[in-house]
């Protein structure tokens, strides 16, 4: 249960970090016509032209890639600040020590990547006794509760 949690706290985290700021760097620094309304009686339609639309895209892109250079940081003292939160670590999984910078960046790709395949990486969370995800397989780390 500690696990959702930091995932639930990482993912708000990132929500509030990148994506509330992409959408409003796109309003105020983006193409003018960002949204274009018509009222036809009591009926309102919208829509976005396609460029404010890739403006939107590339920004949040570039935070997004940014966000995860400093989530990898985080992670290689132990701790994003979800796991934090709920007392969790990220360790070698043979050594108990907390890992460096590349594999917790390494971890970090793998993890987005597993995610962005439906979540495959973490289904392997229930395929195996020790409960490790598949970029903690790959790169040979453990969560644990200290």
């Amino acid at each position: 249960m500690q696990r959702a949690g930091a995932i639930i706290v990482d993912v708000l985290l990132f929500i509030v970090t990148v994506m509330v700021p992409a959408t409003l760097i796109s309003w105020w620094f983006g193409p003018a016509e960002l949204t274009t309304c018509e009222f036809s009686g009591s009926t309102e339609s919208c829509s976005i032209s396609p460029e404010a639309l890739r403006y939107t895209r590339t920004v949040a892109y570039v935070l997004a890639v940014l966000w995860l250079f400093v989530y990898a940081w985080a992670i290689r003292t132990g701790a994003s600040i979800g796991k934090r939160a709920t007392e969790i670590l990220v360790v070698d999984a043979r050594t108990g020590e907390t890992i460096g910078y590349r594999r917790a960046l390494l971890r970090s790709l793998l993890a987005v990547l597993g995610l962005a395949c439906f979540g495959i990486g973490l289904l392997f969370t229930l395929t195996n006794k020790h409960r490790r995800a598949l970029h903690d397989l790959a790169v040979g780390t453990r969560v644990i509760s200290p």
